[in-house]
């Protein structure tokens, strides 16, 4: 390490770290001077020994001013820059530079760009600009609140640009992570006009009336079409996504397939920058859960990734045909953290403010990704609330799926949905609701356990997945749930079933059915049937079909927000691959050919979804409702009997995990509607065939 480093972490507050290597590391005197000719003494009020070094604690007689580089010396002439550290969490710092402009970033105009950057720890910043592979430099004017700002004349349109950032002793290039776009992997931020992405038509959805009318489809942009076999012009871009009457054989695929399956919702893996995948070169995969900028889209799915232009057109497109075929798009984002803090335009323009650190300076690592971003932070907050709201408006996006939202806050949380409301009333928010242990405190993390404090929110909800298909993680695989052969656990299938908003403490999780979100399956662990070659490895592939079916039936009838995974349908495999995250097209595409050989199981999810749509009775939008009209019980034997007694009509599912058949007599009027291969027989015979399911219904004279 260096013989000195000084850091200043509150106001009129220092620390100083000198190495014993360096005299000891001892020094009865330390000053400040700054680079105008300001001196000031500090006076030590404590010091710290160590191993390796002693740490001074110093107070400043004078305030050190921002926007000024300083130097600390110390009494033998070492000298080192000192670095705005913890000063700028303080509430002091916040109050000081929040800046409630909406102007940061560039903002072109035919005639000239505004370009804004909010740094208030820089000593001056310098705008990068490149022209026609011409560059061009501009020194910026700090203006108060810590902003820089300069004005260039001209059309800028196709212009790309980054900054040069004068900071804590040295001078930094950093894209400008409020940008709409970049140049291939984030080398450069774009200029952007857009009115370019306001020329590409969109269509209305019809809006929901309830968030429980929702039924989501998760999938990736890449392993939609990425298998050739799946018929577009082009394999796995944004582009491929927006052909239409495309088919393998007879079967439909990629936008033609998600538009003939029924869902309401498509549910789309990260589509912003991410660092792992060379936007250059097509033989590298990712999920894209390592995001490098939070609003550029990223250019692997982009016909040409160095044109800034093509990625925001072809995912405003692709967004807009799947309107045009009556889906709405939810967009999978990943705010909890960056790829790498050294490299993050957020630490390149404002080290320490944009993540959490440890009184030790280390860096939270809530995430397991070696950051967490400190949503809590009014600036920060202020900067996802921009990148939601230009999504919404610049892509007519219809919902948000957090990733790991346990590390953000829940203040920020409910800002969002605040916002979101005002843009568009029937827009979906829903994330991974975990307990991560991020350096927030548990009351003001935006998890599950603190679901009753951000309303319209929903969360994965994990008993639903445990209980029902049993426990997911790599060491539990073997554990079986209720539809997989533990009929023991029959007696908490009635909380799955009303959206865990009834039960014991350990199962009621929400206050209202919208929070639930149904998933046995997501592109996270093994999927439905690689989970059965482990727990249900002594059936045959008969049997683990029906169980198969019977789970997708529970997810899809169950109260709540029913959600399934690509490939759930027709009992996708990932060959035994939990986390497939960078395993390539090969594991991770849409298998035409297994789809084609299980269709028998996406037409029953077809008629599941059908079912769902056509009787409100399975899609009740609030607690009371549940409470009132939802009845499950269980026999001896475990079946269960759901009986939901809406306005119009009794429904009565039965759901039968044994291998015996059931026979049953109801009083009169009630008839199949669903029978174990999804058909209306209209039957009053009712008989239950081993590992099925079946609907009755009759009609309410009341």
């Amino acid at each position: 390490m260096a013989s000195i480093l000084a850091y200043l972490d509150d106001f009129g507050k220092m620390k100083v770290h000198m190495d014993k290597g360096f005299y000891g590391g001892r020094s009865n005197c330390f000053y400040a001077s700054s680079d105008d000719g300001f001196n000031i003494k500090l006076v030590i009020n404590g010091i710290e020994e160590t191993d390796n070094e002693i740490v001074y604690d110093l107070t400043t007689p004078t305030g050190i001013r921002f926007g000024v580089d300083y130097t600390v010396w110390e009494e033998h002439g070492a000298s080192t820059p000192l670095i705005m550290r913890f000063i700028v969490n303080t509430n002091q710092f916040n109050e000081r530079f929040y800046y409630s402009g909406n102007d940061l970033g560039a903002i072109y105009n035919k005639a000239y760009t505004d370009f804004a950057i909010w740094t208030p720890v820089a000593s001056s910043v310098i705008l990068k600009l490149r022209i026609n592979e011409e560059i061009k430099t501009f020194p910026m004017i700090r203006e108060k609140k810590g902003v820089f700002r300069i004005r260039v004349e001209g059309d800028l349109k196709n212009a790309s640009y980054t900054y040069l950032v004068n900071r804590n002793g040295e001078v930094v290039e950093s894209i400008d992570p409020y940008a709409i776009s970049s140049t291939a992997n984030g080398k450069e931020s774009a200029v952007i006009d857009i009115q370019e992405l306001e020329k590409i038509k969109d269509y209305e959805v019809d809006k929901l009336k309830s968030a429980t009318d929702a039924i989501i489809y998760e999938t990736n942009v890449r392993d939609m079409t990425s298998n050739k076999k799946a018929g577009t012009t082009t394999n796995g871009l944004f582009a491929s996504l927006c052909e239409e009457n495309t088919y393998y054989k007879d079967m439909k695929t990629g936008l033609s397939y998600l538009a003939d399956l029924g869902v309401t919702h498509i549910q789309l893996q990260p589509v912003n920058d991410f660092a792992t995948v060379n936007e250059l070169s097509i033989n590298q995969y990712n999920w894209g859960y390592d995001p490098l900028q939070y609003l550029t889209p990223e250019g692997s799915y982009s016909t040409n990734p160095n044109d800034a232009y093509a990625r925001i057109k072809e995912l405003k497109k692709m967004i807009s045909a799947m309107h045009k075929h009556g889906l709405k798009v939810v967009l999978d984002v990943v705010y909890n953290h960056v790829y790498d803090v050294s490299s993050s335009s957020f630490n390149k323009i404002m080290p320490y403010y944009y993540f959490r650190y440890t009184d030790s300076a280390h860096l939270s690592n809530g995430s397991y990704c070696g950051n967490d971003i400190a949503s809590e932070k009014p600036m920060v907050r202020k900067y996802l609330l921009y990148v939601i709201k230009m999504l919404f408006e610049l892509y007519k996006i219809d919902g948000l799926r957090f990733d790991l939202m346990g590390i953000l806050d829940v203040e920020t949380i409910n800002e969002v949905v605040k916002l979101v409301k005002k843009i568009k009333d029937d827009a979906l928010i829903y994330g991974e609701g975990w307990d991560m242990p991020t350096l927030l405190d548990n009351e003001n993390k935006a998890s599950m356990n603190n679901a009753y404090k951000m309303a319209h929110v929903g969360y994965f909800n994990d008993n639903f997945r445990d209980i029902i298909k049993g426990k997911t993680s790599d060491d539990q695989l073997y554990e079986k749930g209720y539809l997989t052969g533990d009929l023991n656990l029959v007696n908490e299938v009635a909380s799955c079933l009303c959206a865990s908003i009834i039960g014991e403490d350990y199962l009621k999780k929400f206050d209202e059915p919208y929070q639930s979100i149904n998933a046995l399956e997501t592109h996270d662990n093994h999927t439905l049937w690689d989970k059965m070659h482990y727990s249900n490895h002594n059936e045959d592939r008969t049997t683990r079909q029906k169980r198969q079916k019977l789970l997708i039936a529970t997810t899809l009838l169950a109260q709540g927000i029913p959600f399934i995974h690509m490939g759930e349908e027709y009992c996708g495999t990932k060959n035994d691959f939990g986390n497939s995250y960078n395993l390539g097209d090969g594991v991770n595409q849409f298998d035409y050919d297994r789809a084609i050989k299980n269709k028998h199981i996406i037409d029953y999810t077809k008629k599941l979804i059908e079912l769902r749509k056509a009787h409100s009775g399975f899609r009740l939008k609030d607690s009371e409702a549940i409470i009132n009209r939802v009845i499950v019980t269980n026999s001896e034997d475990g079946v269960i009997y759901y009986e939901i007694n809406d306005s119009k009509e009794i429904i009565r599912v039965i759901i039968n995990p044994t291998f015996d058949k059931k026979e049953y007599v109801f009083e009169e009027g009630f008839k199949i509607i669903f029978d174990e291969d999804g058909n209306n027989s209209e039957s009053e015979d009712i008989k239950v065939a081993p590992l099925s399911l079946i609907v009755t219904r009759k009609e309410n004279k009341i």
